[in-house]
């Protein structure tokens, strides 16, 4: 990851690492993308959670992520 995407991602990641417990980042083998792993046990295993094919798509995940932790957006209600 380069010093520029870095910098697009820095508050959303430290807002993902301040909700959950791990997080790695890979650069992918090939188009540019990243693969994250949420646990320990999923980047010994290569087994990533979810596959990013730009920095914005990280960048955009990883605010859904804090989002969702903290109940931002709401399930609709039945009536």
């Amino acid at each position: 990851m380069t010093k520029r995407q870095e910098e697009i991602i820095k508050d959303n990641l430290r807002s993902y690492k301040a909700n959950f417990d791990f997080i790695k980042i890979e650069d992918a083998d090939y188009g540019g993308g990243f693969y994250v792993f949420t646990s320990e046990e999923r980047a010994k295993n290569g087994d990533w959670t979810q596959y990013c094919y730009n920095i914005d798509y990280l960048n955009g995940w990883l605010y859904g992520c804090v989002q969702a932790a903290n109940g931002i957006m709401k399930r609709k209600q039945e009536v």
